[in-house]
């Protein structure tokens, strides 16, 4: 069976049809992640502060070097002295990539 030739502007409007779906669809899983985005962030707990059982509220983000005692001088705690670990004469264990 033989059919006629679709016309240019047919051709044409199919195409912004077609198009005009994908768009639709890009837009509507954009915003499905967007929601999906916002919904995750409000149920993570907030990164500046946690609470305790007691229900107090203790800083998560604060960090003191425990070598210099908060400053740049060198006033802080000492590494405990000690003898080191006696060293091992075991030869070391041949593993195959597949362990």
């Amino acid at each position: 069976m033989i059919t006629a030739p679709t016309s240019g502007s047919d051709r044409q409007g199919a195409r912004n049809k077609g198009l005009a779906r994908i768009s639709a669809l890009t837009l509507g899983a954009g915003a499905a992640g967007l929601v999906g985005a916002a919904a995750i962030a409000l149920t993570l707990p907030s990164p500046t502060s946690a609470t305790n059982a007691n229900g107090t509220t203790v800083a998560s983000n604060t960090f003191t070097n425990p070598f210099t005692n908060g400053g740049d001088d060198d006033s802080g705690p000492r590494l405990q002295s000690g003898t080191p670990p006696a060293p091992s004469f075991l030869p070391p264990v041949a593993t195959s990539g597949a362990s």
